[in-house]
């Protein structure tokens, strides 16, 4: 029975993505969390308000994914140190839009070449090839999931 459930699992694409992403996340986490006092759902705000001008926090709940609890949580503290901004929108006031202020550009300049170090040094042992592979998977498979597109 084990030996089923192992080679399902072995051949189930979700199971495989999110082990593969928490065992890729794992490989950062002392860099967020213990030398920048970061949790999971705040990095990811973070740089994921880095990318773009604004976002409202539904908008951050589809690009990180998270819950929206976990993310107005992880606005509230990244506004509390003054590394994001979120203004009450003028046509619905229910809707509030984030953006990094100076201070967390700053803070994300300083954490994210650890990020990328630590990235880098994950994939070091990937030939070129293998890593152009990795990344032409991950795009097609982003693609199919990306709404507005078709592959």
């Amino acid at each position: 029975m084990l030996v089923v459930i192992l080679m399902f699992l072995n051949s189930y694409l979700p199971y495989r993505l999110n082990l593969l992403a928490e065992l890729t996340s794992e490989n950062t986490r002392d860099i967020y969390r213990k030398r920048h006092g970061l949790t999971r759902a705040e990095w990811r705000v973070l740089v994921n308000l880095a990318e773009a001008q604004s976002l409202t926090a539904s908008a951050l709940c589809q690009r990180v994914p998270a819950h929206k609890t976990k993310i107005s949580r992880a606005l509230a503290e990244l506004e509390r140190r003054g590394w994001v901004r979120r203004l009450t929108d003028g046509k619905d006031r229910r809707i509030a839009h984030a953006s990094l202020t100076l201070r967390g550009t700053r803070a994300l300049a300083r954490i994210r070449p650890e990020m990328e170090a630590a990235t880098e040094a994950l994939l070091a042992p990937l030939s070129d090839e293998d890593r152009a592979k990795v990344d032409e998977g991950l795009a097609v498979l982003e693609r199919l999931f990306d709404r507005n597109e078709t592959p």
